[in-house]
């Protein structure tokens, strides 16, 4: 009896189906196990990483400034919202050719506000090689109320709010946060400074991450004590406020203060106004002018950083919360990776 063509290639191909199907079986369960031990041997290198010693809020950090002799110009950085894979490292790049003598990250550095996101921040901050003193506002993803609370942020990274006088002039870092934050503890801490002694400064200037709402220029959301921070700021005389939050770049002027919104520091760009851009401010403050310069930069994905990100910042906190199921089930697919692997092997060409 002739054998229909049709039935012939259905039984070929239930012949190769079998090695084949074991085959992919096989390469899967390889990759999930090399995956496995490429995000435990990450963790392990880059997890463990310290911060600069010129990184933070810390009275050292404030130090390296302070000590130092006066000069008639001094240059410092800001960028905002720098959350990127790739992209600041770009501005990093180009920063480290500016001669400057600090730089300040005005928040949203951290993707989540946990100790995994943070452990791989840490290790991304060393890549960036930044040899000046460097400040870090907080924002309001660089913590939680549960997971990475205010207390842990200044235990790593410094006090939230500080002050420091370089060059004769004021700098001021604030914690201006939305709800479930309040920002009574910044608009103490500025009201102090202007009840303080009267000194001459050439000039103030203020860091936050979220700006009050003074212009339509910008997205800039309604905070807690919005009014009383602006009027704080008025009384202070500050000639500018530097903040981030909205992803992209916009200047206002409000009563003396001179307000610059530069968020474009590697965060998704808000362009429902404007064409925005990625972009650090580099500001030079001579003798008797102030003046800005926009660093831009294209957005630059980077595939061994999103790789780590995805490793140290959520695989490996996966790992741990479910190891319960993940150790058990290691040794299942082992014994299955086993028994496929010799039935292969023992399988008549």
């Amino acid at each position: 009896m002739t054998m229909n063509p049709i039935f012939k290639i259905l039984r070929r191909s239930s012949t190769l189906s079998f090695p084949v199907g074991r085959i992919i079986c096989l390469v899967v369960i390889t990759v999930l196990f090399v995956f496995e031990g490429y995000v435990l041997c990450i963790n392990h290198i880059e997890g463990g990483t310290p911060l600069p010693p010129n990184f933070g809020n810390h009275p050292d950090v404030i130090r390296m400034l302070t000590d130092q002799r006066q000069k008639e110009a001094f240059r410092f950085a800001v960028v905002g919202d720098t959350k990127s894979i790739g992209t600041f490292e770009r501005i990093a790049e180009e920063l480290r050719h500016q001669s400057l003598d600090f730089a300040v990250l005005l928040g949203d550095v951290a993707y989540n506000g946990t100790e995994a996101f943070h452990r791989w921040l840490r290790s991304e901050i060393k890549e960036y090689k930044l040899e000046v003193p460097t400040f870090y506002i907080v924002g309001n993803h660089d913590i939680e109320p549960d997971t990475f609370p205010i207390p842990r942020f200044e235990e790593i990274y410094g006090p939230s709010l500080f002050s420091f006088v370089y060059q004769d002039c004021l700098f001021i870092g604030l914690r201006i946060l939305d709800e479930p934050y309040s920002n009574q503890e910044s608009i103490d801490f500025l009201t102090q400074i202007a009840s303080g002694p009267n000194i001459k400064f050439r000039h103030k200037m203020v860091f936050m991450h979220i700006p009050p709402p003074i212009s339509t220029d910008f997205s800039a959301r309604r905070i807690n004590g919005d009014a009383k921070l602006v009027s704080l700021l008025n009384k202070l005389q500050v000639d500018y406020v530097f903040a981030g939050d909205f992803h992209g770049y916009a200047r206002a002027r409000f009563g003396a203060t001179n307000f610059l919104v530069t968020g474009g520091g590697g965060a998704r760009l808000k362009e429902k106004r404007f064409k925005q851009f990625h972009h650090a401010l580099v500001v030079t403050v001579g003798q008797n002018r102030v003046s800005e310069r926009i660093i831009q930069v294209d957005k630059s994905d980077d595939f061994e950083d999103a790789l780590e990100k995805l490793a140290v910042g959520e695989v490996y906190p996966w790992l741990l919360r479910y190891r319960l199921f993940v150790v058990p089930a290691n040794v299942i697919l082992l014994v299955i990776f086993g028994g496929m692997f010799y039935t292969l092997r023992k399988r008549p060409v």
